[in-house]
């Protein structure tokens, strides 16, 4: 079985990053500044918090890459395990109700459609430096993936300008719950807790679906970054 450009891709920044630690300066770097997190709140540390790393021109600009690449494909990931908490309801003590939980994981889940087409643009904006000889179509691409991705883009500008994200079917949840807690009434909380596991369901299910077609422009992406970047191809 051929592999695919994300695990081809994979494979050449872990050589990279390996062939990194032999930049003069970088590995005493990296020590100090884990130091540095594993002992920041320790009132009698006499650890300087260490600065920013300079990079040769070319190696920044190779950094860039990665880093960005990276960065697209955590907004993935995390957009992906919204699934879990969609599936998950931890409160049990009605500390966050069942329509807050919905709703607030909504609103996150939109909100990674943004972060991935913000960290997107910085990515090709690091392909142009790192392979000026090249015509990137960036935003080409990001075009494309707002078009595939309009509704999720549009929920997360209403939440971000206007108001928290509404919904019937949410709306629903909202007032069986409300219903069952005044009346006391043991048939509404079933009504409310039916409703709250079907649309959960749902909900877990667009994003299972909606990350399948995430992984198809994250393969794009890695097709199109190995492409430029020369180095990243094995020698």
């Amino acid at each position: 079985m051929s592999k695919t450009s994300v695990n081809v891709m994979s494979e050449a920044i872990g050589r990279w990053l390996k062939a990194l630690e032999e930049y003069p300066g970088w590995k005493e770097h990296r020590r100090k500044r884990f130091g540095h997190t594993l002992y920041y709140d320790d009132p009698f540390s006499t650890r300087e918090p260490p600065g920013d790393f300079v990079f040769s021109g070319e190696i920044d600009s190779q950094h860039d890459v990665i880093m960005t690449y990276l960065g697209v494909s955590q907004s993935l990931n995390t957009l992906k395990q919204t699934q879990y908490y969609f599936r998950n309801y931890p409160f049990r003590n009605h500390e966050v109700s069942k329509f807050e939980h919905l709703t607030n994981t909504c609103e996150m889940y939109f909100s990674r459609f943004y972060e991935m087409k913000e960290r997107l643009k910085k990515h090709f904006n690091a392909l142009k430096i790192a392979a000026p000889q090249y015509k990137i179509e960036g935003g080409t691409f990001i075009r494309q993936f707002e078009r595939a991705f309009n509704s999720e883009i549009r929920a997360r500008h209403g939440i971000h300008h206007h108001g928290r994200y509404e919904d019937l079917a949410l709306d629903r949840i909202f007032l069986t719950e409300s219903i069952a807690e005044s009346r006391k009434d043991s048939g509404w909380r079933r009504e409310h807790n039916a409703d709250y596991r079907r649309l959960s369901k749902e909900w877990a299910d667009r994003v299972r679906q909606s990350g399948i077609r995430l992984d198809a422009f994250m393969e794009e992406l890695a097709k199109a970054t190995l492409t430029i970047c020369n180095f990243l191809r094995v020698a």
